[in-house]
């Protein structure tokens, strides 16, 4: 992970964000007052995730100029008056006014830098009277259709699917003459 590089026109305001980003817990690895200079920090990660956190317009450049350049896996984030974003098209880049909410940032940048883990979802373990259920109506489904256990077993999934319900309250409906 690449962490935060803060690009702002005002070199306080850099240290401002450095400070108030790094005392909740986000890593900034790098400020400065140019768009170059934010340029040649982003590159050092190459192939990394990063954000650049940006004012409206910089010493060098301005923050839309620096979006079409920026390295691939960077996000952009750019901190603009109301005056400004009235004219200037945010497409592909977030945007957070100025007076800056801090939580808004924070939580941002959060989201932004945290490293993205697949979601793994366990299936329920079904009880011994739900697997019962369902093994008989996979058996009924076997004797009167001429499934195999497989192709019932499909048979019980995709009508749950199709109608909402559990695959259990499925297989009570096959078993109740509903399906």
């Amino acid at each position: 992970m690449g962490g935060v590089i803060i690009a702002c026109k005002d070199g306080a305001m850099c240290d401002k964000l450095a400070h108030t980003l790094a005392a909740s817990g986000i890593e900034v690895v790098g400020s400065t007052t140019k768009g170059a200079s934010a340029l040649q920090k982003a590159a050092m990660f190459y192939g990394e995730r990063g954000v650049l956190l940006c004012s409206y317009a910089l010493s060098d450049m301005n923050a839309a100029e620096l979006y079409r350049i920026l390295p691939e896996g960077f996000e952009m984030v750019v901190l603009l008056s109301a005056r400004q974003r009235a004219f200037f098209d945010c497409e592909g880049m977030l945007c957070l006014d100025i007076p800056i909410n801090r939580r808004d940032l924070i939580n941002t940048l959060m989201m932004l830098t945290e490293p993205h883990k697949p979601v793994v979802v366990k299936p329920e373990s079904r009880s011994e009277g739900d697997r019962e259920i369902i093994g008989r109506a996979k058996a009924l489904l076997m004797e009167r259709n001429g499934m195999s256990e497989p192709e019932a077993h499909r048979f019980l999934q995709k009508q749950s699917m199709n109608s909402g319900q559990s695959l259990v309250t499925v297989a009570m409906n096959i078993l109740n003459g509903v399906f």
